[in-house]
Order: structure tokens, then C-alpha cells, then sequence
């Protein structure tokens, strides 16, 4: 397993940049880089605004990707977080802080040469790369078990994986059957001969 790149969530997925990675070591989950690139607005996203008195107010950005005021609509998405923050200080000057939390779905996403391309639920308990596979009935026989790759956004990039799950199925090298997050994406490629 080896993590392949990583693409910043900066400018959409258009003229995305790559970041090295860090060493894997075999037989041990793959590192989770901390990278401190910008992140930018995205619909469902939330403010946390904690007020001087000390309550808290929510402002959920909407499914359009704006914030609804009194006077109007203000557009947020793709906004970069350091501008999101201070046009809410301007729109709740009693803020004392302003924290931002992504949205992301409790569900895993498995596409590509599986019997059934699956959008499947985290709420039933923890699910790993193999149990995704399995509820989308398996691979078809067209599958490239050796290079599956788990997509998974953090903190504004995309991480990328790719996984030799033939070998997870024989019972070797079973520190690839990743414990899947919320988000998270599957895609089992086409094996062309």
C-alpha cells in the first residue's frame, strides 16, 4: 500500500498541485500527513460563533453555497477561510471566536468494477476497505484488485491510497484493510491486459 498523492482542494480539482509523502513502512496503516493548505468554503459547512455573554450561535452554510442574511444572500462558496471569518466578525461583531466546521457525510462510496456501485451508511458501526468491497457484492471479474485506491478528503486536500487488495484477500498484508471515515470513496479500476 502507498499513499500516491495528495491534491489540494485550493482551486476545485482544476490544476491541482502534488506533495510528497512520507516513507510507508510495511506492515503498518499508512501515515496521515497533517499539510496546511487553505481550505475553502463548501455548501453545508458551519460556524460555531461563540458570543461575549458565552452562548453559542450556528450559521450553516445553505445546500447553494450561501449564507442567508436579513439583507440578503451572501455568497460563501469557495470563499477562503480567513475571508469567511472575518465577514462573520463584521456580520457578529459580539463573536469571540468563530470556529468552522467541515460537513461531511457519514457514508463511504465504492465505484468502479464492483458487482454494485454503492453509497452505504457508517451508522450501522465500523466498516473497513474490505467490508465497503463486500457490500457492493464483490468485485466483477474485470477488477484490478492490485491497485484500488480510498479517496479521502482531510482538512481541505484529498489523500489518495492505493491498496493491493488481492493481497488482503489471500490474508497477507492485512494493515491495507483501512478502517474507512466519513467521506470516504472507493474505486476499484478496470484491469486492462
Amino acid at each position: 500500500m502507498k499513499i500516491i498523492w495528495v491534491i489540494s482542494l485550493a482551486a476545485g480539482l482544476a490544476g491541482c498541485a502534488t506533495t510528497s509523502q512520507p516513507p510507508i513502512v510495511a506492515g503498518e496503516p499508512p501515515p496521515m500527513q497533517e499539510t496546511h493548505s487553505p481550505y475553502f468554503i463548501a455548501p453545508l459547512d458551519r460556524a460555531v460563533l461563540t458570543l461575549r455573554d458565552g452562548s453559542r450561535q450556528i450559521v450553516d452554510v445553505n445546500n447553494e453555497g450561501s449564507l442567508d442574511f436579513e439583507d440578503g444572500a451572501k455568497w460563501v462558496k469557495g470563499m477562503p477561510i480567513d475571508e469567511f471569518r472575518a465577514l462573520l466578525k463584521r456580520r457578529y461583531p459580539n463573536a469571540r471566536t468563530i470556529d468552522i466546521e467541515e460537513f461531511r457525510p457519514n457514508r463511504v462510496t465504492v465505484l468502479g468494477e464492483v458487482f454494485h456501485q454503492i453509497n452505504t451508511d457508517l451508522t450501522d458501526g465500523p466498516m473497513r476497505v474490505l467490508d465497503a468491497v463486500a457490500a457492493a457484492n464483490g468485485f466483477t471479474p474485470l477488477a484490478n484488485k492490485r491497485r484500488v485506491r480510498l479517496l479521502r478528503q482531510n482538512a481541505g486536500t484529498i489523500q489518495v491510497y492505493e491498496l493491493d487488495l488481492r493481497q488482503m484477500v489471500r490474508g497477507n498484508d492485512l494493515a491495507q484493510n483501512l478502517l474507512l471515515k466519513p467521506g470516504d470513496v472507493i474505486t476499484v479500476p478496470r484491469n486492462f491486459l
